[in-house]
């Protein structure tokens, strides 16, 4: 069993107790000092402590000592129950939906951080606005995986029906080469399925695969590692745009 809650607990009561007894002390100096170090503690009791320093040290070293115990403590709880990482999320995921650029990764990250800091703390900590947007952008993803898969899928089957035909007719010898041709940016939406290099403004050219067209926006998609990642770039920040095409020779 994690014992590290239960003494930060009782370190924070024994902080309460010692401001307390200085609280008290201060009340004895002036009323303004009392409701000074009772409200705007550590800061204003800290003051008190150094203006008072030969009078009220012993109830202002119990203090300090406590809080300075407590804070220790509970940075220690707040990191063993994942919090540092929580945060990072927080901020990786804000980025992404403020630049309209959030990743699979960030998405999942953020939910497994916020999942394992809810289970660990058991505070249940409810972020319903960041949430959705995390789970909105792996259902969108998961939905285009499934899309993938079928169409490779359906390549297959048809590549098989081809070698089956093949058996039977001599097919007739053809020769082809994969070659980038250029296309009007407006007809991309014509192409989605395809593998194109995109150049940029500003950026050299580089080479994705087109899984979608909504509006002013182009859809892609590329490799990271065992997975992909998608995103979209706005039809009037490309410049220019290939198309990967099979060529007779």
């Amino acid at each position: 069993m994690n014992s590290l809650p239960l003494i930060t607990q009782i370190a924070a009561a024994c902080s309460l107790l010692a401001l307390g007894w200085l609280t008290v002390r201060a009340f004895t100096k002036k009323p303004a000092w009392g409701l000074a170090v009772m409200l705007l503690s550590p800061v204003s009791a800290t003051f008190f402590g150094l203006k008072y320093w030969n009078e009220e040290k012993k109830a202002f070293l119990a203090y300090l000592i406590t809080f300075a115990i407590t804070a220790a403590l509970a940075l220690a709880l707040f990191t063993s129950w994942g919090g540092w990482d929580l945060l990072r999320a927080t901020y990786q995921l804000n980025n992404g939906i403020n630049s309209h650029r959030l990743t699979t990764y960030d998405a999942k990250y953020f939910v497994k951080a916020n999942t394992s800091f809810n289970e660990k703390s058991g505070l249940n900590i409810q972020d319903t606005y960041r949430m959705e947007k995390a789970r909105n952008k792996l259902a969108i993803e998961a939905k285009e995986k499934a899309a993938l898969e079928l169409a490779d899928s359906k390549l297959a089957e048809e590549n098989l029906d081809v070698e089956n035909i093949s058996k039977k007719v001599k097919p007739k010898k053809e020769h082809y080469r994969l070659v980038y041709m250029p296309i009007k940016v407006a007809d991309a939406k014509n192409y989605v399925g395809s593998t194109v290099k995109v150049t940029r403004k500003n950026v050299p050219e580089k080479e994705y695969r087109l899984i979608g067209s909504s509006g002013r926006k182009l859809e892609f998609s590329q490799r990271a590692g065992q997975g992909s990642f998608s995103f979209h770039y706005s039809i009037n920040d490309i410049e220019k745009i290939r198309v990967l095409t099979k060529q007779p020779y």
